[in-house]
This record gives C-alpha cells, structure tokens and sequence, in this order.
C-alpha cells in the first residue's frame, strides 16, 4: 500500500536514517545528531528528480493549511494595538515625562522603550502561563510532534498568541514610520519587522505553531530587561544636567540581568530545546507523518542563533568597556547624532557606567 504522504523512495530513504535523538541533549549532542541528520537528508539520493524552484514553491504550497479571511483579524489587532499606544502615550507617558522632567531627547524615547517595557511583558507572561500550566512541550520539547499532523487544528489560546503577535509586527512597521524615534537603521528594522511578521504567519500555516512558541518564548524576555534598562536610564539624566544616580544605578542591575537572561533563554535554552528539537527530532519522529519544509525552517532557526552569537559580540564589548571606563565613542552609531538634540551639562560628565552604553542597543 502507498505511503499517504511519501514515495516509496523516499519512505526505504527515511528507513536509512541512522541513530537516534537523546531526551536530555547537550551542545555536543545538538552537533553531532543535526550532522547526523543533514548528512541522511541532504544525501543526493534525497534530491532526485528536484527542480529549484518549482520544487520548493511545490513544497509550499502543499504545506500551507490556512485561511486567507485570518489575515483581517491580524489588522483589526494591529489597528486596536496602534490605538492603545497612543492612548498610552498620550494619557501615561506624556504627564509621566513631564513630571519627571526628562531631557527633550529622552522625551521622545522614553515613551516607545516604556511601551516595548509593558507589551513584552505582557504577550510573554501570557506564553509563560500557556507553557507552564496549557502544555508542557517547553521541559519536554520532544512532545511538540506527537499530535502533530498536516493541517492539524490550533488551539485558541496558541491562536490568540499568534494573532496578537503577527498584529503587534504589522503594527510596528507603522510604528516605525510614524511613532518610533528615528534612528539609521530605519530600513533595517522596517525589514526586520516584515521578516518576522513573514516567519509568524508561515509557521501558523504549516502547523508549526508550537515551535514558535517556542521562539517567541525563548526571545521576547530578554527585550523586556533590555527596554527596561533603557527606560532607566532615560530617567537618569533630567533637564538642566540634573543627575539621579539611583536610576541609573537601577539601570546597571537591569543590564546585567538582561546579559544572565541572554545567555539562558537565547544561547543555552533556544539551542538545546528549539534547534534540537526541529532539526533532529523531526526527523525521527514526523518526517514520515510529512513534515515537511525541514530544510528551509532550519536554515532560518539557525540564522537566527548566529544573530544571537552576533549581538552578544557587541553586549559583551559594550560592557567590558563600560566596566574599565574607556566607554568613549561607543554611543550606538544609530543615534550618534543625539549629543545635538541635548541639553548642555555644565556640570562633569560621571564616570561611564553600564547605563551609558546600553541606552541605544538593539538586540533584533
């Protein structure tokens, strides 16, 4: 009898594949089994009779499980998203900085990173709550494929995560046209946002939904500190040159927090129980269930870990000069035209601390 999703060749080449996935896996581990794996699917043999790239839009197209109506609910979220920001802005961030009596340059930043600071914490509070107390694929994330099948229903809470999330993209491309300071890498975070809000709608179609979960989880808590600590900071510097040290103090705990949650959740946890899971598990347990598309969403998964490798370059440099106060220059290059906008001090400038040189780090 015909295999409902495979050929017969590729069923006796899926038999081939050698090994097995461990449940406790280490960084060896994720090496030597994703070697093991691509070498099995990448062997010539696999890509007979494989046409670039009408064989991938083929592969698409027959993965893709939605409905095109989806796509309103997605805006009318991005609309009511767009409207609470500026309800927020408007009746919280404008007395508030006022108050405080802000800088003119921190004005216009401190309402954006504040509102990162409480969306963020939001949408990940509410993943906590669905891989804490809903499912238990986070500690088990070999579970995520036991229920899997093509086109196989959603739940509503993952639905709803999914929705808000792609709603909170698209509303951040109007966001950074519109609301966001403007920095020089405007067009870079205008394309990152698209990227995204791209990458969160594919996996919804093709049922990979439960691995980005995983990916928002694993990634959404380290903006949290990182717009808190820049947040702080802004409240740091007052008009006139006015110092409040106990901000930026506050700010410097922060970022070192933000670095512990960096390593954690985006280089030990993403690596061992997301990577590990989609590009090893996968193959052993689903690919006979057609999963496919294993290729393409790997090769993603893994650019986004050196992305992370990337930046943390840059959070280490910025805090080992920081921490030896030779911390001049190292004003993010995005606003290195920031000192115009501000006040005068008349009085010294305070020795560098990790606050001077996190306010601008971007970590997408």
């Amino acid at each position: 009898m015909a295999h409902p999703h495979l050929t017969a060749e590729q069923f006796e080449n899926w038999k081939d594949l050698k090994g097995n996935f461990t449940l406790t896996p280490t960084y060896i581990d994720l090496i030597k089994d994703i070697w093991n794996v691509i070498s099995w699917y990448y062997a010539p043999r696999m890509w007979k009779n494989y046409i670039f790239p009408e064989s991938f839009i083929n592969e698409i197209a027959r993965h893709i499980y939605v409905s095109l109506n989806l796509v309103y609910y997605v805006i009318y979220i991005a609309i009511g998203i767009t409207l609470l920001r500026y309800s927020f802005e408007r009746f919280i961030c404008k007395p508030l900085v006022n108050w405080l009596e802000l800088t003119p340059i921190n004005k216009k930043k401190y309402p954006e990173s504040i509102w990162k600071t409480v969306f963020y914490t939001f949408t990940w509070s509410f993943n906590l709550y669905l891989l804490t107390y809903r499912y238990d694929y986070f500690h088990q994330p070999y579970l995520i494929w036991d229920d899997w099948i093509p086109g196989m229903d959603i739940p509503f809470d993952i639905q709803l995560m999914y929705f808000i999330q792609c709603g909170f993209y698209l509303h951040s491309v109007y966001a950074t046209i519109y609301m966001d300071y403007k920095r020089k890498d405007y067009y870079a975070m205008l394309l990152h946002h698209v990227l995204t809000m791209a990458l969160i709608s594919v996996s919804y179609a093709t049922r990979y939904h439960k691995v980005g979960l995983l990916v928002l989880f694993v990634h959404d808590i380290t903006d949290i500190w990182l717009e808190l600590a820049k947040s702080l900071h802004y409240m740091s510097t007052r008009k006139g040159g006015r110092q409040c040290p106990q901000w930026e103090n506050a700010a410097n705990v922060v970022f070192v927090i933000f670095i512990l949650t960096w390593f954690l959740f985006r280089l030990y946890w993403y690596p061992l129980r997301v990577l590990y899971s989609t590009g090893v598990v996968t193959a052993y347990r689903v690919y006979d269930r057609g999963c496919g598309l294993y290729g393409f969403f790997n090769l993603l998964l893994l650019i986004l870990l050196g992305l992370n490798i990337y930046w943390l370059y840059f959070i280490l440099q910025l805090l080992f000069r920081a921490l030896a106060g030779t911390s001049n220059g190292l004003q993010d290059t995005r606003e290195e035209d920031d000192s115009d906008e501000e006040e005068p001090i008349p009085t010294s400038t305070p020795k560098a601390s990790v606050n001077n040189v996190i306010k601008e780090k971007k970590t997408k």
